[in-house]
Order: C-alpha cells, then structure tokens, then sequence
C-alpha cells in the first residue's frame, strides 16, 4: 500500500511514480484547496493543472471525507463549511468555542469602501499592492496587541500569520514591518508575513489577510479562485480579520456571500471605525 499525502498539489506525473507497482493506493489531501503551481500556461490548459487525486474523486466513489476538524473556532469555520464541504464539517467541542480571550470576536472583516484605499501596480512585477490597506491592517494588529497585553495573552499566543495573495503587498509589509519593528523581540518572531500561496498548510493562533484589490471596475484579479480564499480563511486557529473593499469585490457571487456571512455573526466592521479623521 502506498500512501500519498498532500495528493491535491501533486503532479499528475509525479504522482505516477511511487504507485506504479502498488497494489493499493490511498491519497489524503483537499482537493477544494489550491493545485499545484503549473508555469506553462500551454500544460495547464492541455489538463495538468488537474490532478490525479481530482480526477480520482470525480469518476468513482472510493473517497471517504474527514469530517471532524481539529484546528479552528466554529465561526472561523462555517463559511468554508458551507461553500467548499458541503456543511459537512463539525468543529470538534475541544476547539469549537476556541478564542484569544472570553469576549474576542473570532472573525472580523474590515471594509474599505468609501476610503479610497486604492490599489496600485508594481511595474515592473505588474504585482498589485496597497499601501493605505496594509497601514490599517498594522494599525488594527497594534491596537489589539495593546489590548491584549494588560490581560498577559500575549506571551501565550500561537503564532500571528499575515497573509496576501500579491507578492508586492507581502513584499511591503515585510520591509515596513523590518524598518518599523512594533513589537517586542519575542513578539515579532512570532509574526509570518508571506503570500497565501505559501501559506498553505500552515496555522496560526491569529491571521490577517490583505486582499489588496480596490478599484472602480470591480476587478479581482487572483481572488477569483476562490479556493486561495479557502485556503487563506482555514489558516487561522481563534481569531480571522479580513481587509477588503466590499466595493469592488462585492459584485462576485462568492464574497457578496462572504460580506452576507459576516454581518449575520455580527463580525463587519468598517475601516472608518479606525481611521483617525
């Protein structure tokens, strides 16, 4: 028997290789995350951006589904829950109820619509990126940490994860964070700041996530795979704070149905609520 973990970023013919004299083959992986990374544009459209494990799961009825999760609040789970897994998914009691402290909100989404918070384009990378975006972020990020440090957390906390699907945004705010150095020595080891893509497979105790894209022509750009969107959300253990503009990325089916999600669990905020005016 050969077992292939991660089977859903797995090349199809990599993949080949260890199961040519298996007798029995088992995949583990989540095909509703993101698939390999194929450069050739030609490959991908002549079928290698599908994968063996995909293909497995879509012409027979040998796959059996996890269903139990280990890692994150309910709340942090229930929008993936519904969109990728069927409503399939239940947070285990150990983890459901999970927070940084009693009163915490364990997702936040804070929108940027109305700031004229607009992207803009690295040149020379054609990479997009949003300065004013990633101060509110490291705003927001600052003020909870003060929060957070009369009740003793911070020492406690599992590791902070700030996440973007564009390079020249992670690019950014990891010179910005360097330069500035906001927190404690312990504290900013404790910070990841990479893009999504490279994310995947981590956790963190709490995560931020850029989206970058604002724009009068409600162009998404990498945020229309939705399943970056999943894999960027499932990152997070207790606490999820989005950065959006719902103006331009409302228009798609998927985050209309995100910015719906947290309003009914009372998690939207508006970034004015943190503007200094």
């Amino acid at each position: 028997t050969v077992f292939i973990d991660e089977a859903a970023q797995g090349l199809e013919p990599a993949t080949w290789l260890p199961i040519l004299k298996a007798r029995r083959v088992v995949f583990a992986g989540d095909h509703c995350q993101l698939p390999p990374t194929i450069k050739s544009y030609q490959a991908a459209k002549e079928g290698l951006e599908q994968t063996l494990f995909e293909k497995a799961i879509n012409r027979n009825n040998a796959d059996a589904m996890l269903t139990e999760q280990y890692r994150m609040n309910e709340k942090i789970m229930n929008f993936s829950n519904k969109h990728f897994y069927h409503g399939k998914l239940v947070a285990n009691s150990d983890v459901a109820g999970w927070s940084i402290f009693s009163e915490d909100l364990p997702v936040e989404f804070i929108d940027t619509a109305g700031c004229g918070f607009f992207e803009e384009t690295n040149p020379e990378s054609r990479s997009s990126f949003n300065r004013e975006e990633m101060e509110l972020l490291f705003k927001h990020l600052q003020d909870y940490i003060k929060n957070l440090d009369p009740l003793g957390l911070t020492e406690n906390i599992g590791g902070i994860g700030i996440i973007s699907p564009y390079k020249a945004q992670v690019s950014l705010m990891q010179e910005t964070f360097n330069e500035r150095k906001p927190f404690n020595k312990n504290l900013q080891k404790a910070i990841t700041i990479n893009t999504i893509d490279s994310f995947q497979g981590q956790e963190r105790d709490i995560v931020y996530i850029s989206l970058v894209r604002s724009n009068d022509n409600g162009e998404i750009g990498f945020l229309a795979d939705t399943r970056r969107m999943n894999v960027a959300m499932t990152r997070a253990r207790k606490k999820l704070v989005i950065i959006g503009d719902s103006a331009t990325i409302g228009s798609h089916a998927f985050y209309g149905e995100l910015l719906d999600y947290v309003n009914e669990i009372d998690a939207y905020r508006s970034a004015f609520e943190f503007i200094n005016l």
